[in-house]
């Protein structure tokens, strides 16, 4: 996409680089119920890493963030070591499409929007042979929340056309053999609070400094297009967390 370096200026330095909450990060964790008393848990697509944070607070386990946006990296450290949580977090710059870990290594997978970059199905096989026996996955999914829904919905996730209803993402993850423990649906708050409402401040600085600069302005008016479409259409579209068992 032309002028891939504004859009990660835009997002760098945000707290999130989605939807999301530390309430939502918390409700989630409480699911995994026999977990050995220092997890060893991988962070697939952390971004700035606000959920990485909370696991290492809430989990008494260690975390590898791992992300290819070294920025993204940069910045958790910085928060790790302000919160007093930066030894329990390992730092990894890579692709979810290279890991390169071992098979049945980690007691947890956790992914807050972004194992959609690997295809929602494709990313649950490739978290099935990480994981332990008996191992965690908890991940937030774009997902249709009605059916019938407006077409100005269904444009909103033109770009990931694999979007599928609650129930269809259920039914591929018990397909691929995990057991499902819980999935909810993150409150509206998580969209329009912690994370549009400091998007759309960003987007209002970078139009300031790159005044005529088309390119840049265009990559800003697609998020600002994202924001107001989201904002028509909430009760459409949104991320539900599923939480799940390898068999």
């Amino acid at each position: 996409m032309e002028g891939m370096e504004y859009f990660y200026e835009l997002y760098t330095g945000l707290p999130r680089g989605g939807p999301g909450d530390n309430a939502s990060t918390r409700k989630a964790f409480s699911y995994l119920k026999h977990l050995p008393s220092e997890p060893l848990i991988l962070d697939i697509g952390c971004g700035p890493g606000m959920q990485t944070l909370e696991l290492a607070k809430i989990s008494n386990g260690t975390i590898i963030a791992l992300d290819n946006y070294q920025p993204f990296l940069d910045m958790l450290l910085q928060k790790a070591v302000e919160d007093g949580v930066e030894k329990r977090i390992v730092l990894k710059n890579q692709s979810m499409l290279e890991m390169d870990f071992r098979d049945s290594s980690f007691d947890v997978i956790w992914s807050e929007g972004a194992l959609y970059q690997m295809g929602f199905q494709q990313g649950l096989k490739k978290c099935y042979h990480l994981l332990k026996k008996g191992g965690y996955l908890a991940v937030t999914e774009g997902v249709m929340l009605q059916s019938n829904v407006p077409e100005s919905a269904k444009k909103f996730w033109e770009e990931y056309p694999d979007v599928k209803d609650i129930q269809g993402n259920i039914a591929v993850l018990q397909q691929e053999q995990y057991t499902l423990l819980a999935h909810f649906t993150l409150p509206e708050s998580s969209w329009t609070e912690q994370y549009y409402a400091p998007l759309e401040t960003r987007i209002h600085e970078l139009q300031k400094k790159y005044t005529g600069n088309q390119v840049a302005l265009e990559v800003f008016a697609r998020s600002e297009e994202e924001i107001e479409t989201y904002k028509k259409n909430s009760e459409y579209v949104g991320y539900e967390f599923f939480i799940m068992q390898k068999k």
